[in-house]
Parts: structure tokens; C-alpha cells; sequence
């Protein structure tokens, strides 16, 4: 495998949401407190069906008083803007999916040197024509978005892997079109990511999390991992026994030429994926609970 100090991505889905109204909107919208985030900071955020699924998961970057982008991991910006459109009713906001952008991850400060200092924790960097935001993980990487185009940037699939690998080894998922609507945001570890609130009031999918938090009763967890592999799962695979499924994939890459890496959504009885041969031929090799 490869460790290249700038990848480049595919095409980024980001949505971008201004207007007076905008903090308000994402406000009773969203699952994180988006009026406590302060200008030129990110946080973590989800939207909810009334039923507390996710329905879209992303880096949620305020610019300023009037301006929010949405950086999505997985889905279309597009069909996003669509669905939330429906929710503006009188409020003073534009919804408009960016296309002019590109997406690369850097794993070395000196490839985005045009920022004065790499930004860190929550705070974002931005330049006329660019912006950078630290990601999470013990090996440090950095997500920039440009309307320019990086000749220097690794775009094999190799080089992706690896940064699918990072996002893996670091607990954050990206959530598959498949999957849309069909996770609680306690399952996929957004809890522990602050992604969620439980203080701030209502949004879609509240009740569901506060009962949740406050009462108890979640018996599925985030988990990390290994199997041997000819070829990578696709996303909602199950993993079971008897024909009873006791989880599924949500996203992976390779850890060898052999052996594969994912994130997967398993119940109190996950002990039973690592002992038994799954019913969709992923034999579990090694499996750990994610804590972020």
C-alpha cells in the first residue's frame, strides 16, 4: 500500500445554505446545536427522518452569521437540497449544491501551505479560493476543498483506499445511499462525535434520541473489523448466523491485498460474528468496538 502525502478525491457533495435565516433553519433542522457553533468553525451534524434515522451525515462548516456548507460523506447535495427545500416554508434561506469544487486529503502540512497555519481541532482555514479542515484519527490529515486543480494529487484507487482505510481506522463512517434512512445516529457512533443533541430542542428524529439517551435502550454498536476478502463488501451486507442477521456493513476498504477493513453496525450478541461464519461469506476475523 501506498502512503501518499496529497489524494485526491472524488467529486465532493457539499450544499451550501445562506440567508438570514440560515443558522435558524439548520437549527430546527439538524441533529448538532448549530447556533452554539461559532464562525470559522466546523462541527459534526446529521439530518433525521421523524423516526430518528439517518437520513445524511456531514462536516458542518459555518462561514459566517449567514452561510453554512455542507460537506456530505456519502449521497447527492442535489437530492439533499430537494428534500430540504420542502422544510423552508417562509424562512429566508437558499439551498444550492457547489459543483465547482475539489476534494483532496493531505497528510502533510507542506502540501497546503497556501494557508498561513494548517488549521486544527474544529476551526477552519480558507483562503479566496480554498478552505481546510483538520480531520480526525492518529495519523494527521487535513480535508481541502479548491476550486483549483492539484496536479501533485494521487487519484489511484490505491491512494483512496488509503484514506478510506484512515477514515475506518479513525471510527467515522461514510453513509451509502443504501443505508440512507436505516441507522440510528447512536449505531454509528454520531453520539460520541457530538454530532447530536440532547439539550437544544426539537429537530426531526429528537424524541427518538433523547429517549435514547436519557432512558436507556440501545443495543447496537459501531465496530471495527477484519476478515479476509476477494473482493470488498458492499455496503448493508449482512452479518449473521442461522439466518438471523446480527449486523451489517457500513463502509470498508483494504487493509491488504487479502484482507479487508469496515466499520459495521452489530448487536449485543457480536461475539457471535467472530466465532461463526456470517451468512454473506464474510468470515469475521478479528472484531473490536469502536471508541471515538
Amino acid at each position: 500500500m501506498t502512503n501518499p502525502t496529497l489524494i485526491a478525491l472524488p467529486a465532493p457533495q457539499i450544499l451550501e445554505i445562506t440567508g438570514v435565516d440560515a443558522i435558524a433553519f439548520a437549527q430546527a433542522q439538524f441533529s448538532s446545536n448549530v447556533a452554539g457553533l461559532a464562525n470559522g468553525h466546523w462541527q459534526w451534524s446529521a439530518w433525521l427522518s421523524a423516526q430518528g434515522r439517518v437520513r445524511a451525515f456531514f462536516h458542518l462548516l459555518r462561514d459566517h452569521d449567514e452561510q453554512l456548507r455542507l460537506i456530505l460523506r456519502g449521497g447527492s447535495a442535489t437530492r439533499l437540497a430537494i428534500d430540504l427545500s420542502r422544510y423552508v416554508f417562509r424562512s429566508k434561506v437558499r439551498l444550492r449544491a457547489i459543483d465547482d469544487q475539489r476534494a483532496y486529503v493531505a497528510r502533510d502540512p507542506s502540501t497546503i501551505d497556501v494557508f498561513r497555519d494548517a488549521p486544527a481541532g474544529q476551526g477552519i482555514a480558507s483562503v479566496s479560493n480554498a478552505s481546510c479542515i483538520a480531520l480526525p484519527g492518529t495519523t494527521p490529515r487535513w480535508l481541502l476543498l479548491s476550486r483549483d486543480e492539484r496536479t501533485d494529487a494521487d487519484a489511484s484507487a490505491s491512494a483512496q483506499n488509503e484514506n478510506a482505510r484512515a477514515d475506518i481506522d479513525a471510527g467515522v463512517i461514510t453513509l451509502d445511499p443504501a443505508l440512507e434512512d436505516r441507522l440510528l445516529p447512536t449505531w454509528i457512533g454520531l453520539d460520541t462525535l457530538g454530532a447530536i443533541s440532547t439539550s437544544k430542542g426539537c429537530y426531526p428524529g429528537q424524541e427518538i434520541v433523547a429517549r435514547l439517551y436519557f432512558k436507556g435502550g440501545n443495543k447496537r454498536w459501531l465496530y471495527r473489523i477484519t476478515f479476509p476478502a476477494a473482493n470488498l463488501p458492499e455496503p448493508g451486507a449482512s452479518l449473521g448466523e442461522n439466518g438471523e442477521e446480527t449486523g451489517l456493513i457500513v463502509c470498508s476498504a483494504w487493509a491488504d491485498p487479502n484482507t479487508a477493513i469496515a466499520l459495521a453496525v452489530a448487536g449485543e450478541n457480536s461475539a457471535k460474528i467472530e466465532s461463526n461464519t456470517p451468512s454473506q461469506s464474510i468470515p469475521v476475523r478479528t472484531i473490536e468496538r469502536v471508541q471515538i
